[in-house]
């Protein structure tokens, strides 16, 4: 069988796949720092989004990544599950993204003098990717007809 070319695969596929491997390498940018900048003191310091629940956050994007590859290059290697793969995804990718709003909002930020703390772009940048990564999940879902499995009682379709 011939492996499926990434140019030829739907759009939904497609978002979801690059959201999430472009999330993975926005992960290493700038999160969480500091700067300083007074008395002829000038230093900045940040810390990646792999630390505390966004490391979880990310993790679970990371698979939702995963998950919609195999299904895609490797759809017989994925067991028989009560609910579609497509939900898997998608549950997987709203989870890791939820975690990662909530958590770059609860970090202390602010500005004292010539010092500041707090986001920093990378932060949005990676919000913003895995908010299109879970909305691809959505619309992948939608178009492979998948219910919710709460629609007829956790049974397969």
């Amino acid at each position: 069988m011939a492996q499926p070319d990434f140019r030829t695969m739907p759009r939904n596929d497609q978002g979801v796949l690059a959201a999430g491997v472009l999330a993975f390498i926005a992960s290493f940018f700038p999160y969480y720092g500091a700067t300083v900048n007074a008395a002829g003191i000038h230093g900045s310091s940040s810390t990646s989004a792999w630390h505390s629940y966004a490391t979880l956050a990310m993790i679970l994007v990371l698979a939702a990544t995963v998950v919609a590859a195999m299904q895609l290059f490797s759809p017989s290697s994925l067991p028989e599950t009560s609910v579609s793969w497509n939900f898997v995804v998608l549950a997987l990718s709203a989870l890791g993204t939820l975690l990662l709003i909530i958590r770059s909002f609860t970090l202390d930020h602010g500005d004292i003098g010539g010092f500041s703390y707090g986001l920093r772009w990378g932060a949005y940048v990676l919000m913003i990717l895995c908010v299109v990564q879970t909305l691809f999940a959505f619309l992948r879902m939608r178009a492979a007809g998948d219910a919710m499995p709460w629609a007829h009682g956790g049974a397969a379709a």
